[in-house]
């Protein structure tokens, strides 16, 4: 649902590198608890499912940190002049 809103803001190269930054940093975060950490399947569907949904929860604030600071769409200016 979060994504929903900030896709809508991004340029279309912002969405194709959120995408990209979401599914590096998820892999990277679970690939962390698996290697480095030892959690197991067994454990992160028992007591660990926490520290996954914060860690995917945080990631996502970072890709959309970097995506809307570099491809934030410019915002349109209406025309209400009158001449």
């Amino acid at each position: 649902m979060l994504d929903l809103l900030i896709v809508k803001k991004l340029t279309r190269k912002g969405k194709t590198a959120y995408w990209i930054i979401q599914l590096t940093l998820d892999i990277l975060f679970i690939g962390y608890l698996f290697l480095f950490m030892d959690y197991d399947l067994d454990r992160l569907t028992g007591d660990g499912y926490g520290i996954l949904i914060v860690g995917i929860v945080v990631s996502l604030l970072i890709s959309a940190g970097i995506c809307l600071s570099l491809w934030k769409k410019p915002k349109e200016e209406s025309n209400t002049e009158e001449d």
